[in-house]
């Protein structure tokens, strides 16, 4: 059984490491990329290397191989990925304008809970979340790459994002094996 629905935008090295960390925590991942291909591609590469880890005696959780790569989804739209989710993790390239178009769409596609969480590493948040109605709701999430075998995650509040958000994403973090850092400010 499903903990939660995370969305995940971006299905790159970064975004195929959150998937697998999610699903090993039990939570049921969509996973979305504007370029459909590469979303097969990733799930390919998943489920190849969710084998391999439990082969080695290093897979995370305690679902099988084949059950963590069943809890990840492909999703055509970015409206498919995002509904119902708690949490949302971008994982787009390191492009202010693409973030902030990424982060407007997706604005409009959440409810007034779901965490709008960026991977990014050279941004701070507020750089591509003022402008959206949400954005109490928007924080970095910036793993240590490689985020499977590096737990460190440095969680960077906009000076407008909730103190909830900030907690919630930290919990969350920590639930999926994760070491988070909490930052007072950008």
């Amino acid at each position: 059984m499903s903990k939660g629905k995370v969305g995940i935008v971006g299905s790159g090295l970064i975004g195929r490491s959150w998937a697998m960390l999610f699903a090993g925590a039990g939570y049921t991942v969509d996973l979305f990329d504007v370029d459909d291909k590469k979303v097969d591609e990733a799930l390919a590469d998943i489920e190849a290397q969710l084998t391999n880890l439990e082969k080695k005696g290093l897979l995370r959780g305690t679902l099988s191989a084949k059950q963590q790569h069943q809890l990840i989804r492909k999703c055509a739209t970015m409206a498919e990925c995002l509904k119902g989710a708690v949490h949302v993790q971008e994982c787009v390239f390191e492009n202010l304008e693409l973030k902030q178009k990424v982060f407007l769409e997706m604005d409009k596609l959440v409810d007034d809970h779901t965490v709008l969480c960026s991977s990014t590493s050279c941004f701070p948040p507020s750089a591509f979340t003022k402008e959206l109605k949400h954005r109490n709701q928007a924080i970095v999430g910036h793993p240590v790459n490689p985020p499977y075998y590096v737990p460190l995650v440095e969680i960077v509040p906009a000076p407008w994002t909730s103190p909830d958000v900030a907690i919630r994403t930290r919990v969350l973090m920590k639930e999926i094996g994760q070491k988070p850092v909490l930052s007072k400010k950008e």
